[in-house]
């Protein structure tokens, strides 16, 4: 990401795709507007335009158009909101939740660290103590024990 002028392939491939679908909104748009309100479906191929009995001026005065043109600017304002922007906010979530969880483990890791220094450390002054209560006993311990380990090398 050091480099802000090369784009990752994927960045490019969205981009291509958001071009596509921009050009193919323009077409659908004008097959819409080319065959509304006949009751053909719309389609960007070929259009079909309606034909009526009556005369330019009632046509002119349908209430429809209106309301056809704020349903096509909602789901236009609909689609040009960035996705990316619910997203990235996804992502700054989860990465604070990663931030809390590498918290908790890094306090677990430090408590049982100091947990097990000082079970050794009792366990350490354990044996030092049996040792000096009863060194002949000890010395012969170690003499068995590496005598043992002796014989198995």
């Amino acid at each position: 990401m050091s480099d802000q002028n090369s784009t990752s392939p994927a960045v490019a491939s969205l981009h291509e795709e958001q071009a596509r679908q921009r050009t193919g909104k323009e077409d659908l748009q004008k097959g819409l507007e080319d065959t509304f309100p006949a009751s053909d479906p719309v389609s960007h191929t070929t259009t079909t335009t309606a034909t009526s009995t009556s005369a330019p001026e009632e046509e002119q005065d349908t209430g429809e158009a209106p309301k056809v043109d704020e349903a096509l600017a909602a789901v236009k304002a609909r689609q040009d909101t960035p996705a990316t922007d619910h997203a990235m906010e996804e992502v700054r979530a989860l990465r604070s939740e990663l931030g809390r969880i590498t918290e908790s483990a890094q306090e677990a890791l430090s408590a049982s660290a100091r947990i097990t220094r000082s079970e050794i450390q009792s366990a350490q002054s354990k044996v030092i103590r049996q040792i000096r209560k009863r060194p002949l006993q000890a010395l012969g311990l170690a003499a068995l024990v590496g005598y043992v380990w002796g014989m198995t090398r």
